[in-house]
């Protein structure tokens, strides 16, 4: 799940000197005198000349990248998601406070490309486009018509395989949000 990702690089943040003999703003020093700018070329070059794990070396190329700040800062993701969609703003607003009243145990996970929205796993997600939102769901083989399309373009998990467009809050109504609570039910069925 996408709240793993920040997890884990918090923890690496948390012991990378223990671990690889370094905190992280050392490394960023050692990455930009290396001159390179490339993710793989950084990744590549942490393995082989530093020996790092992978996950360490995607870490530091991520945040090196980053201007040296964690990839996955939440507030952060979220702005960036949004930015030139303001008007996008208040639609998902509403998704996620219509989401947060009938299933307060979602939580919502943003990525560089969309938001998760999870549980114990992940039964929705929110794609920006320029003009609307792509709510994804977990559905299964629920038939589709005008309203729920075949999820395309959503960035996300596979098992996201519906999708209902949006681009206005009175759009987050009972029957998008009866929607949301069977993708949640039909993830988390035991």
């Amino acid at each position: 799940m996408a709240k793993d990702s920040q997890r884990l690089e918090q923890e690496f943040i948390a012991s990378a000197r223990e671990k690889t003999g370094r905190d992280v703003p050392e490394w960023m020093m050692v990455i930009g005198a290396s001159g390179l700018d490339k993710p793989n070329a950084i990744l590549n070059w942490l393995k082989e000349t530093h020996k790092l794990n992978h996950l360490q070396a995607n870490f530091l190329s991520g945040m090196y990248l980053n201007d040296g700040k964690p990839v996955f800062d939440y507030d952060v993701l979220f702005a960036r998601l949004f930015e030139g969609k303001a008007q996008l703003r208040p639609p998902y607003d509403a998704l996620q406070a219509g989401i947060a009243s009938r299933l307060p145990e979602a939580e919502f996970v943003p990525t560089k490309a969309y938001v998760s929205i999870e549980g114990k796993r992940c039964f929705a997600c929110a794609t920006l486009t320029k003009q609307t939102i792509r709510v994804g769901l977990d559905l299964g083989d629920m038939p589709l018509d005008d309203y729920v399309q075949k999820a395309k373009s959503l960035g996300a998990m596979p098992n996201l395989t519906h999708m209902v467009e949006i681009a206005a809050p009175a759009q987050v109504d009972d029957r998008l949000l009866g929607l949301v609570e069977k993708a949640y039910a039909r993830a988390h069925k035991q």
